[in-house]
């Protein structure tokens, strides 16, 4: 059975989110689950005042290596919500970024140094402090509760993950004991229970490991990185990134879905680089959409594992079979830049992503071309995102899962 997903790079990286950040069902009271603020505090939990000063510095770095956040120079940050996870334990410190006495935006500031510093950031608001949302959240878990005679009484906002906010609601009885609890996504407001044990079965748990340790690696560097830069004496906050860029790749727009447009566009490369005989344009993505096996039209949606074989198939229909494409479902850093450096765009397919530079809307499921990369206190990756024929930048690691396919003649 195949599922339909927004974007559609199918139901592998959902699989590798759910079980890498340990989701369980709701579970009751009698479970044994313990109440907010009871995990005694280890060595990688961060306090919310280590935060501010980690959120106090960054909002001020921001600005120097991105053009439409001038007006944060002068920002100051104050507390704004405290998130947690499925398990009670902190997860993420959320600040209001002020200015000029305005609220200007927010910025996320992981709870636990296995995470990213800086989560995320952006000019709009968090789904929780949108009052429509928070009201229709409210109203779906009022009438999840009276189907079995309840009604809601404490709410814990959580974050999982990029774009995975919830409200979880303790559910009590008539004599006002709490007996279940539910949860209900803010962004699209329904209650929502997740099942490992069938996720379990559709990928390799070695994986689900070795990405979840990846990111721990990467989170302690950046970490390292930006608490080094903050016991800089000097006032100036000055961007050293080192660059990597690859020219000559072309941007398409989406057509036929985002898996087989990201792929054209690193065949669309190396066709100017010594493979003249691959098509071009709608011809090639029409070609790799039929390989990849992309279905219902106008859905569009692909198996992420056949991403690699499209690739190799077409290429193979042109004689071109020494070119080999194979997918790294433990995506890193290092083999981000590496791939870059070595002249090698590659199809970048994320699982919740974040929202990409000049745009409002979260990429979600989605496959993008990657073609830099900024390495400095924060990460980003440069990519076409087949929205449009721009180049736009994203954090590295703005996503929950991710996956990449790369392309080597």
């Amino acid at each position: 059975m195949k599922i339909n997903m927004k974007f559609g790079i199918g139901v592998i990286l959902t699989a590798m989110l759910l079980v890498s950040l340990v989701f369980v069902p709701a579970v009751s009271a009698q479970s044994g689950m313990p109440d907010k603020g009871q995990y005694v505090n280890s060595t990688n939990d961060v306090s919310i005042e280590d935060a501010e000063e980690v959120a106090s510095y960054y909002v001020r770095y921001i600005p120097s290596f991105m053009e439409n956040f001038q007006g944060w120079q002068e920002a100051t940050v104050e507390q704004s919500e405290v998130y947690y996870d499925l398990d009670g334990k902190k997860s993420a410190y959320a600040f209001n970024v002020i200015e000029n006495g305005q609220y200007a935006g927010y910025i996320l500031v992981s709870a636990t140094k296995d995470n990213y510093p800086i989560l995320e950031f952006s000019k709009g608001k968090l789904p929780n402090a949108i009052t429509e949302l928070k009201a229709t959240s409210e109203s779906v878990a009022k009438e999840q509760a009276s189907k079995n005679h309840l009604s809601i009484e404490k709410a814990t906002p959580l974050y999982l993950g990029g774009t995975f906010y919830y409200m979880e609601y303790s559910l009590v009885n008539s004599k006002g004991n709490v007996v279940d609890k539910t949860l209900v996504d803010l962004t699209a407001p329904k209650t929502t229970k997740f099942n490992t044990s069938q996720i379990e079965e559709l990928f390799d748990n070695k994986e689900l490991l070795k990405q979840q340790q990846i990111r721990k690696e990467e989170a302690k560097e950046q970490w390292d990185s930006i608490e080094s830069r903050m016991q800089d004496d000097s006032e100036e906050v000055v961007s050293t990134a080192s660059l990597g860029w690859i020219d000559g790749v072309p941007a398409y727009e989406w057509r036929a879905g985002c898996s087989p447009t990201a792929s054209a566009m690193v065949l669309g490369y190396w066709k100017d680089n010594g493979y003249s005989a691959l098509p071009v344009g709608n011809t090639l993505i029409d070609e790799l959409a039929s390989e990849m096996g992309t279905y219902d039209w106008p859905a569009n949606s692909t198996w992420p594992w056949d991403i690699d074989n499209g690739v190799e198939a077409v290429c193979d229909n042109h004689e071109y079979g020494s070119i080999s494409a194979s997918n790294d479902y433990s995506l890193s850093w290092s083999d981000t830049k590496s791939e870059i450096d070595n002249s090698r765009p590659f199809v970048l397919s994320m699982t919740y992503g974040g929202t990409g530079s000049g745009h409002t809307q979260e990429y979600g499921m989605h496959s993008v071309t990657c073609m830099g990369y900024s390495d400095s206190t924060e990460d980003y990756v440069f990519i076409h995102d087949t929205w449009d024929e721009n180049t736009h930048h994203l954090a590295f690691g703005d996503w929950v899962a991710a996956m990449g396919t790369w392309v080597v003649p």
